[in-house]
């Protein structure tokens, strides 16, 4: 029954995703395609070039190249094509083959501990990797946002299979490129990985070191400057709206607490998850309970970011769909499943109204509708939701390993 539940959350998904090029292709008034990546190419073509690239603009709206310089190394390549248009076609090719590898460790990883899957489980797995709405945003932008999901998948196994330096190297090279991955040094701290610590600690000074001498000191110095006109923080202050991308808990902390100065939303988030964080990460015993460590420290990463966007949630493909799995038949996966369902569907108001006006529902049906969607995606988002109910699914699974750790020292006391 278990395994019906999964393929259906699976198939659901596949089937959202492909309402993303559906409504940008033939309802959206600007499609926005490859927007992004033609930020990377210009900034890569201008580091070929010799010429200062931080801040630099492709002549779209509102799109700059805004990231740290380290990043643009990964863009050099696809550059190096001559057209915008090739170098796209080759970032497409980049992502998909990073999903993938992201459904090959999943499958790997399930079918290391349950024997091999069905060839149907194992085409939804790879369906929801490669065509599920994030997905398929982040291949229409072109963003990177599928490698860094790879290198979290690969850094869990790595540490798995003892291989420290590995998980070092790919998540210092996540945190070069994003800079919050940089807060998953915790984990390996909790995981008691020293050697991978250390190789991360390297890697990351080693890429800003080479990166200061490549690029210059004023790179990094224009991408802070950058960074804080650009800063979303100040974006939190009283009312959000509803189709502001943001996912972490900045929005509902804008609607609950208004008067609060934004900067303040990270200690509260903090503050939140810290007891989440603190009940689900007790020293695992099983792959079960690490892969739910990992998902927690991720989210909480996710949610404490003000970065954070819908295509972020791609990061916890890795651990959340081992974990439907590998996880017990009970609360907590019923929870991981809503959370996937609701992940994987970033709708906002905006669409729905769109969808509304093309089918000319009449405004007597849409407008209570829309009114209502409106006032609840104001305060969470949809995948925001979903996040929380996979934290809940945590909390709920570390609680039962709790009670049954509990009996177990009760019996043995007993004997």
């Amino acid at each position: 029954m278990q395994r019906k539940y999964n393929r259906t959350i699976l198939l659901w998904s596949v089937v959202a995703g492909l309402l993303v090029p559906a409504y940008f292709l033939a309802m959206a008034d600007v499609s926005r395609f490859a927007w992004d990546f033609r930020a990377y190419y210009v900034a890569a073509e201008a580091v070929l070039q010799g010429e200062p690239f931080v801040g630099i603009s492709p002549g779209l709206p509102n799109v700059r190249y805004v990231y740290p310089p380290n990043s643009v190394v990964l863009f050099l390549p696809q550059a190096a094509t001559g057209s915008w248009q090739t170098a796209f076609v080759v970032q497409t090719v980049v992502n998909v083959l990073a999903a993938l590898g992201v459904a090959t460790l999943v499958i790997r990883t399930i079918e290391s501990r349950r024997g091999s899957l069905p060839i149907l489980d194992r085409l939804l797995i790879v369906g929801f990797t490669l065509g599920s709405a994030p997905v398929i945003a982040i291949i229409g932008q072109g963003q990177i946002d599928t490698l860094l999901a790879l290198a979290f998948g690969g850094a869990f196994l790595a540490i798995e299979w003892n291989r420290q330096k590995i998980a070092g190297v790919a998540l210092a090279s996540a945190a070069l490129v994003k800079v919050f991955p940089v807060v998953l040094g915790l984990w390996l701290v909790w995981r008691r990985a020293w050697r991978a610590l250390a190789t991360a600690v390297v890697t990351g000074i080693t890429g800003l070191v080479l990166g200061g001498l490549w690029f210059g000191l004023d790179a990094y110095r224009q991408y802070l400057v950058v960074l804080s006109s650009r800063s979303r923080i100040a974006e939190f202050a009283g009312t959000v709206s509803p189709n502001f991308f943001a996912m972490s808990l900045y929005r509902p902390l804008s609607q609950l607490l208004p008067s609060v100065d934004p900067s303040l939303y990270a200690l509260l988030s903090l503050l939140i998850l810290a007891p989440v964080v603190g009940l689900v990460a007790h020293r695992e015993r099983t792959i079960t309970d690490r892969l739910t460590t990992y998902l927690v420290a991720i989210t909480a990463m996710v949610l404490v970011s003000p970065a954070s966007n819908v295509l972020y949630v791609v990061y916890v493909y890795f651990p959340l769909l081992s974990l439907l799995y590998l996880g017990p038949t009970d609360r907590s996966q019923s929870l991981l499943l809503v959370g996937t369902a609701a992940i994987a569907f970033p709708i906002q108001p905006r669409h729905v109204a769109t969808f509304f006006e093309i089918v000319d529902v009449p405004a007597l049906a849409s407008g209570p509708l829309l009114y209502v969607l409106r006032t609840a995606l104001t305060v969470a988002s949809v995948p925001l939701i979903g996040f929380g109910a996979i934290l809940v699914g945590c909390v709920v699974h570390a609680s039962r390993k709790r009670r049954e750790h509990a009996v177990d020292s009760l019996l043995v006391q007993g004997d």
